[in-house]
């Protein structure tokens, strides 16, 4: 059997993963990506369960030490001042944030300037707004265009999700 050759090898298929695999083959590199973790069913999203608000804190939880699923691994965390939040399934962060693409503001940039903290971005929102966008439209981000919490919004988009029950659950 001949093995094909790989440009560039992608470890974790969640939001960055899947944007750069994506782009990379948009260029004919041949690109594989790896993911610690299957893929994930419907069925097992906490939105789809009726106790929801506990399942999201066990078998779901973001902290793997929690979890216990076979693909989950210790992290230990003792001697750092900030706990890692991650997901090992195909899709990584993406599901456990639950597929939701906020943007930065503008403000975000400029926290030094603004709020006397930190530093300020060396980019700005106006450099990095190209790259919202074509990943909003790569991932099929929905929302309202002009949606004043996410500025500057494609007016692509596709539709906003309707506000009705939990698709799955029905009680």
């Amino acid at each position: 059997m001949k093995q094909d050759a790989v440009d560039f090898l992608i470890i974790g298929a969640g939001a960055s993963g899947a944007v750069l695999t994506w782009s990379l083959s948009q260029y004919n590199f041949n690109v594989l990506c790896l993911e610690q973790g299957n893929w994930m069913r419907f069925d097992e999203y906490p939105s789809t369960k009726p106790d929801w608000e506990r399942y999201r804190f066990s078998k779901f939880s973001a902290d793997p030490n929690i979890r216990k699923r076979p693909e989950d691994y210790p992290i230990n965390s003792k001697d750092s001042p900030i706990t890692p939040l991650n997901f090992n399934a195909v899709g990584g962060s993406t599901i456990k944030y639950m597929a939701r693409f906020p943007r930065f503001h503008p403000s975000d940039f400029r926290v030094k300037t603004l709020d006397g903290v930190a530093d300020d971005w060396p980019v700005d929102y106006a450099t990095l707004e190209p790259y919202y966008h074509l990943t909003e439209s790569i991932t099929g981000v929905s929302g309202l265009a002009g949606n004043p919490a996410y500025p500057l919004g494609p007016e692509d988009k596709l539709p906003p999700v309707p506000l009705d029950k939990i698709r799955g659950f029905n009680p």
